[in-house]
């Protein structure tokens, strides 16, 4: 049998069909190396961007949540001004009126200038 091995001094072309899967190996590994690199900073980068927005929502709650407490003071200090002005509109009226028949009865000449004061002029029916 006659002994087939490549003499790698003597042809160059034998030597160059070796080192082809060599380079080819290298190339690949180096471009895994390069995807990874890219990929980790991706994730790095993806990582510090979801950081940013965890911290505007955690803003964005606690604003709405202090928004929330201010809009349930205002109801219940506008749930007040509506008790007073019924009161007003119910006991008002009614006290003026009976100022106006004390000050016509007793001629109280400070319940006249008091109602005066505010427009009111009690006179008696006749």
């Amino acid at each position: 049998m006659l002994d087939r091995r490549l003499d790698i001094k003597s042809d160059p072309l034998n030597l160059s069909i070796l080192m082809q899967p060599l380079l080819l190996s290298s190339g690949l590994s180096g471009l895994a190396v390069v995807l990874s690199l890219w990929f980790l900073i991706g994730t790095w980068t993806n990582q510090s961007v979801q950081r940013s927005l965890q911290n505007q929502q955690d803003d964005i709650q606690a604003r709405q949540t202090a928004i929330q407490g201010q809009q349930q003071i205002l109801q219940a200090q506008q749930q007040q001004i509506e008790a007073a002005a019924q009161l007003a509109n119910q006991v008002g009226p009614a006290i003026i009126r009976d100022l106006a028949a004390l000050q016509i009865q007793s001629k109280n000449t400070k319940i006249e200038a008091l109602l005066k004061k505010y427009g009111i002029e009690a006179k008696p029916n006749p």
